[in-house]
């Protein structure tokens, strides 16, 4: 065990937007505990004097924080911060979140960068390094004050200091978000303005979150509203000291502060307001939003459904010959690896571990063309089969009767296991959540409509998990994990809801299927808190049952339907009626033209 929490991805946090540090790892870590004990520790970065790489500018940095598996011997990514721009002494608002363990070692490492490419934060090899400094996590711990300062190197050469300074978290964190929208009134500066906020513990502020830049109109500095968790803003203790900092706000990264002043969040509960050099602070539209917790939906009864969409286009390679991604070999298969390693955590918690699958990218048999959404099975009215065991006895029975084609589509089945989510929210399913499993190759050449997708889906009760296998350049899938900055469709005119998509690079935790599930699920249970939240539903909510014809059967009468003014309707009940395996609806078509010769044997 590494003790880290998984890590979120990267975030680009420069002046532009706000940045703000989350529990959410916090909260929910012990889904993924390991054995033993541990003690939940924040880490808290700045940096001092770092080296520049930008010539005609200051650099761009942001940390990147390593832990190793004293298992495998693997460094694994725990964590980073969000980039700060211009800033040669940068004070990191997003902290890291790992555990210690007191009875072991645990060696870990920071790397700084220099942003090279903002449109690939994910891809290190992108970006330029600063400098390193490895350490044990039980030197900050023991260290005066918790606080540690390591000297960054590369190559040899000094590159500058990282200040990390530990904070224990004792209490048992709640999962409340406290809002407020703070303006400062009267004032008359004409450059732009931002704040950050910072919560005492032990005789230290740590910053929690920054405001965006914004400048006076009519004498008044507006920010945008704050929605930040109650237990990273005031550890859940409205009597915590907090602290607002006001900065002139400087294009360079090297923001000039102008006041400080002290308050209790249970003050601006009453209505509060603070008097400071350049106009009167006002905190407004303050409130304590109740959240259950992830785990409160899990014991209330919550079922998570796993469903799995597997890439079978041209780029992954004939089986049979070496190196292909669908490997005979199963050792090599990162596909059954993924399969395995995240399936067999998220079926824990699906009541009937029935699991549909379904295929994309392949030519199957009884249709010519490239089908972007077909059952493994065989049958798209009843895909699903039994348990993990079952997915990868499917995959392994049917994938040598596929021909590999393309391109890689995603928007079929995004729109199939939508319409599936959709009908139990319509038959009063609430307590129901999705998760959909893709796993890919490639990039997607269907992005647009993917995105269509994607925001005509986010208001409903699933999350998409896309893993990519094999050394493709997934930097595309950064756009969909829109952890910074909503996805937004053109066709439909609106922003996604909300963030229900993380992608995770196969390749960067192969050989570690525990790490590989932890990091690919990090962000699951915001996700379906978030749902919960925003639809009302309780932990305690009623978990119903069906009325009517299932999903499935609807599915399959809708496409009878189809055929009944073209005589074929007949025909296609038949069909249904003896059996006849129906993998896609293109196939479905094709066998109700040509008759009953060209049979699916999947």
């Amino acid at each position: 065990m590494c003790g880290c929490v998984p890590s979120s991805g990267s975030s680009s946090a420069a002046d532009r937007a706000p940045v703000q540090v989350s529990s959410e790892e916090l909260i929910t870590s012990q889904l993924f505990a390991d054995s033993g004990l541990f003690t939940a520790t924040e880490l808290h970065i700045s940096c001092e004097n770092l080296a520049n790489k930008d010539v005609l500018s200051k650099s761009d940095p942001f940390v990147v924080l390593y832990c190793r598996d004293k298992r495998s011997g693997q460094w694994t990514e725990a964590g980073r911060t969000e980039v700060i721009d211009n800033n040669l002494n940068p004070v990191f608002v997003k902290s890291i979140a790992v555990k210690y363990f007191f009875e072991e070692r645990q060696p870990m490492r920071f790397e700084v960068y220099d942003v090279d490419d903002r449109n690939n934060l994910n891809n290190l090899k992108k970006q330029e390094l600063i400098g390193t400094a490895e350490f044990m996590l039980h030197e900050v711990i023991r260290a005066k004050d918790q606080i540690l300062r390591l000297p960054l190197s590369d190559k040899g050469k000094s590159a500058g200091t990282l200040k990390l300074h530990a904070e224990e978290v004792k209490e048992k964190l709640s999962s409340d978000i406290a809002h407020l929208t703070i303006e400062c009134n009267g004032s008359t500066v004409s450059y732009p303005m931002l704040y950050r906020l910072f919560r005492s513990d032990g005789g230290s502020f740590f910053p929690v979150y920054q405001s965006e830049a914004s400048r006076s109109t009519n004498g008044n500095i507006l920010w945008h509203q704050v929605k930040i968790p109650a237990a990273s803003l005031f550890r859940d203790d409205q009597s915590r000291q907090l602290r607002i900092e006001l900065y002139e706000y400087s294009s360079k990264g090297s923001h000039k502060p102008v006041d400080a002043k002290d308050f209790q969040f249970s003050a601006v509960l009453d209505g509060f307001k603070l008097g400071t050099r350049f106009g009167t602070v006002v905190f407004k539209n303050v409130s304590v939003e109740k959240r259950a917790s992830f785990l409160e939906y899990l014991f209330g009864g919550c079922q998570i459904s796993l469903a799995i969409a597997i890439d079978f286009t041209g780029s992954n390679g004939d089986p049979d010959v070496p190196g292909s991604l669908h490997s005979m070999n199963m050792a090599k298969n990162q596909y059954i690896q993924a399969i395995r390693a995240i399936g067999e955590t998220l079926q824990e918690y699906d009541s009937d571990k029935n699991i549909p699958v379904f295929g994309f990218g392949a030519k199957i048999p009884g249709i010519a063309s490239t089908s972007h959404c077909f059952a493994l099975n065989g049958n798209i009215f009843a895909p699903e089969v039994h348990t993990i065991d079952g997915v990868l006895n499917v995959y392994n029975k049917n994938m040598g009767k596929l021909q590999f084609s393309g391109p890689t589509n995603f928007a079929e089945i995004i729109r199939y296991f939508g319409d599936f989510a959709y009908w139990h929210v319509s038959n009063g399913l609430v307590f129901n959540y999705f998760v959909l499993l893709m796993i890919t190759d490639g990039l997607i050449t269907d992005m647009e409509n993917t995105i269509d997708e994607i925001v005509r889906c986010s208001g409903l009760p699933m999350s998409i998990i896309i893993t990519g296998v094999g050394d493709a350049n997934f930097h595309d899938m950064d756009r969909l994990d829109s952890d910074t900055q909503p996805l937004f469709s053109k066709k439909l005119g609106k922003y996604a809801v909300r963030d229900m998509v993380q992608f995770v690079p196969f390749n960067k935790f192969a050989g570690n299927a525990q790490e590989l599930a932890r990091q690919t699920l990090a962000e699951l249970p915001k996700q379906l808190v978030d749902y919960m939240t925003a639809m009302k539903i309780p932990s305690n909510a009623p978990i119903g049952m069906p009325s009517g014809p299932s999903f499935y059967t609807l599915k399959q009468n809708e496409f009878i339907g189809r055929f009944m003014n073209t005589g074929m309707g007949e025909n296609a009940t038949q069909l249904i009626k003896v059996g006849y395996p129906v993998m896609d609806i293109g196939a479905f078509s094709n066998a109700l033209k040509h008759g009953y010769q060209n049979t699916l044997h999947c």
